[in-house]
């Protein structure tokens, strides 16, 4: 399941994130800015999404949505 990628790649600080495991390296090597719970669901999020227990889909929602929260799309 790491192949996973999204229909269209997510802007994240100037990066172009293309799936669950690029999210999940980006919010565990590249956040800038202190971790809060949005960060924390999109980390579980994306794990979820990459073993199966959750929707590609899902994982981008909340990836977006601590971006969001973070300043950072």
């Amino acid at each position: 399941m790491l192949a996973l990628k999204w229909e269209k790649p997510v802007r994240a600080a100037g990066q172009l994130i293309a799936g669950p495991l690029e999210a999940h390296q980006f919010l565990m090597h590249g956040w800038p800015h202190r971790k809060n719970e949005e960060w924390s669901a999109a980390e579980n999020s994306a794990l979820a999404a990459l073993d199966g227990r959750k929707s590609p889909d899902e994982a981008r929602e909340k990836f977006e949505a601590a971006l969001k929260s973070a300043q950072l799309n």
